[in-house]
């Protein structure tokens, strides 16, 4: 059956997409427009010195990371890096979103675009770079492309891999082509045992690991490394310090009013908006003026008063703003899929967020985790739950050092995935 819907797969459903694409290319704007055409002049960009055919003669390691699925795949491109500090890394990419971190990654050599799920096409890539392996970061295993590299005698392997219960990969005709694909990849790497288990529904006949979740080894070392905050506005360690991160309007409408609530307690606030647009920032400062609330603007203060909101008007240091707090808010929760929880954990702090977070692990799995502050992550419903237990985690203030050591060494527990999925590699290729 995984043969039937393959073939349907490709001579069918992929010459009907492809032709509607360039079809409509015309009418698309952003985005999508930028991915059609990058994968339509076969896209590349090389940034070490050093041509196709240096980089061909070398054979470098393929990685594959979709989009956000480059974060899964920093840990893995900088430890290969140091292992194999003269073989090329080159990384390929299906949403041109993931261009300007590719751009900032000084461990890659060349990004591309990757080519369309066609045979032909497919092989020319792989004739032009001679890669020695295929990594694939996370998820998005293309049925031709598994194929393909196969056939022409590339290795590849799926790593940080999630299977979840109801996922669409698992059910319906989708699960032949995803056992398809799957069994032309030589090794998967599962995050957890949970993932192997209904992998096993597909009946794989490729080798399968639980390795763990290597963003996790990406988050950690991010703490370890972390990019300069302006020290004078560091809180003193009696201070109290709630964060609200990434968050959207959705978020802000439940996090404000709670704060209006506690405006008459001693602690001080963060919020950090996944959007820094002027007018996001004027919308929300408009909302703080309206509920009484004191703030000032990161980039433009050098005080941040007790019993006021630092807004966070820069992106890129929210990690580092974990560091400062002692609680955390996780945005996305009250708008439509909550942003990663990694970095607060990781950070040792409790964590509250919004109804939905069914799209992340770590937020449904660490509910089952009770210590010291109750659960790691508990969820929040309205401005008065979040008053609730904000509250509750000041009044625990003594406690906090103790809580955040607890938190720490739990999530501690999630590191070195990177160095399991590469050893395997090691073993394998």
């Amino acid at each position: 059956m995984s043969v039937i819907v393959f073939w349907i797969y490709k001579y069918l459903v992929t010459p009907l997409a492809y032709g509607l694409l360039q079809l409509l290319r015309p009418f698309f704007s952003g985005k999508m427009r930028e991915m059609i055409e990058d994968k339509n002049k076969g896209f590349y960009k090389i940034k070490k010195q050093g041509g196709e055919s240096e980089i061909a003669e070398a054979r470098p390691l393929w990685i594959h990371a979709a989009s956000g699925e480059i974060e899964y795949a920093r840990p893995v491109i900088r430890e290969y890096r140091r292992q194999h500090p003269h073989v090329p890394i080159m990384v390929t990419y299906s949403s041109p979103s993931a261009k300007k971190i590719l751009e900032g990654l000084h461990e890659v050599d060349v990004w591309a675009a990757l080519p369309w799920d066609v045979d032909f096409i497919l092989k020319e890539f792989i004739t032009k770079w001679n890669p020695r392996a295929l990594l694939f970061s996370r998820t998005d295993v293309w049925p031709t492309l598994a194929k393909v590299t196969s056939k022409q005698g590339v290795p590849t392997c799926l790593f940080s891999a999630t299977f979840a219960d109801n996922s669409s990969r698992l059910k319906g005709l989708t699960r032949y082509l995803t056992k398809y694909s799957l069994n032309h990849v030589a090794e998967i790497h599962c995050v957890s045992e949970e993932d192997r288990r209904n992998l096993d529904v597909l009946g794989l006949k490729t080798k399968i690991f639980v390795s763990g979740d290597t963003r996790f080894d990406q988050v950690f070392h991010r703490l370890e490394n972390p990019k300069p905050l302006k020290n004078e506005l560091m809180p003193t360690p009696d201070e109290f310090v709630f964060i609200a991160g990434s968050t959207w309007p959705e978020d802000e409408s439940i996090v404000i009013p709670a704060l209006a609530k506690l405006k008459r307690q001693a602690f001080k606030a963060i919020v950090a908006p996944h959007e820094t647009t002027p007018a996001h920032l004027e919308k929300l400062e408009k909302q703080m003026s309206e509920a009484g609330l004191p703030f000032v603007r990161y980039s433009k203060t050098t005080e941040w008063p007790t019993g006021s909101i630092l807004l966070i008007d820069q992106v890129g240091i929210l990690a580092e703003l974990y560091t400062w707090s002692d609680i955390a808010f996780i945005g996305g929760s009250f708008k439509k899929q909550v942003h990663s929880v990694m970095e607060a954990l990781a950070a040792g702090l409790p964590v509250m967020v919004g109804p939905f977070h069914q799209n992340n692990r770590e937020a449904l799995f660490y509910q089952k985790k009770n210590f010291s502050s109750g659960m790691i992550v508990q969820v929040v419903h309205s401005s008065e739950d979040l008053v609730v237990l904000i509250d509750r985690m000041r009044k625990q203030f003594d406690q906090i050092p103790h809580i955040k050591e607890e938190i720490r060494s739990e999530i501690g527990k999630n590191k070195n995935s990177t160095q399991r999925v590469l050893s395997s590699l090691a073993e394998q290729f």
